[in-house]
């Protein structure tokens, strides 16, 4: 297993590089800021857009990865219908709307306890009978089953939670309502059968969240590594921190790096 994430680690980060610095690329982002007068020569700009586009694409490897480790384990199961698709056409019945709403106000205005109110509000999802239903569409980073136990499992995949106020909020209360879609879809009615986690990849913390309780729905790193999965956290860290000792990667990212 660590032979086979190292190879595709190997592979990601070549193709970022390469995606990042294409010809193209390069030619998009010198016309961007050809027309802009700034005190940071351009060709500094440029590579900031490298470098961005780069980010970017590296968070979606992150999911990508995520997929694999539980695919790549005996003990679960991937739900294909739904899990690392694109754009999943759901229901969200108006009732479990308003209710989510109203918590995210709840949260914050009130001073609640989100550790008994969280686990509550999940228990009124499942429980719905609502029929009058409004289309919602999103994303599902990963969706499995514990083979052992029945309990599925909705994480929403986050390199790490430093994002701004607004959408911090959205990430959470998208994360709740697509919880409250895969219930209906799946046709879950006892929370205790079905999951949802908040996943960040790194370890630290930059901000508290008043949506989902730290300890029983949100799995930082190496918490989820160790909860989940037999390979250890510290040895992902390792190969994603080093991939420039390898030389394929090396050689491709000197190749590209002067084009600017």
């Amino acid at each position: 297993m660590n032979q086979q994430i190292k190879n595709l680690i190997n592979q990601a980060v070549i193709k970022i590089i390469e995606n990042s610095s294409s010809a193209n690329k390069i030619n998009h982002l010198k016309k961007k800021h050809n027309v802009k007068i700034h005190f940071i020569p351009k060709r500094y700009r440029i590579f900031g857009g490298i470098l961005q586009s780069m980010n970017i694409q590296f968070g979606n490897f992150v999911e990508q990865l995520m997929n694999l480790l539980i695919q790549n384990d005996e003990k679960y199961e991937i739900i294909k219908d739904y899990s690392g698709k694109k754009s999943n056409k759901f229901e969200l019945s108006s009732t479990n709307e308003t209710l989510i709403d109203k918590y995210i106000t709840r949260c914050q205005t009130e001073n609640i306890k989100i550790e008994t109110e969280f686990p509550k509000l999940l228990n009124k999802i499942v429980s719905d009978v609502d029929t009058k239903n409004s289309k919602f569409n999103h994303d599902i980073d990963l969706l499995f089953k514990d083979k052992q136990t029945g309990i599925i499992y909705y994480l929403e995949c986050k390199y790490n939670d430093d994002v701004s106020t607004k959408e911090f909020v959205s990430i959470n209360k998208d994360f709740i309502k697509t919880y409250a879609c895969l219930a209906k879809e799946l046709k879950i009615t006892n929370k205790n059968k079905f999951i949802p986690i908040l996943f960040y990849f790194v370890n630290e913390k930059t901000q508290g969240n008043i949506y989902v309780p730290e300890e029983t729905n949100i799995f930082r790193g190496k918490k989820y590594f160790e909860e989940f999965l037999d390979i250890k956290h510290e040895n992902m860290e390792y190969f994603l921190a080093n991939p420039l000792k390898d030389k394929q990667i090396l050689k491709t990212y000197n190749e590209n790096r002067v084009i600017i």
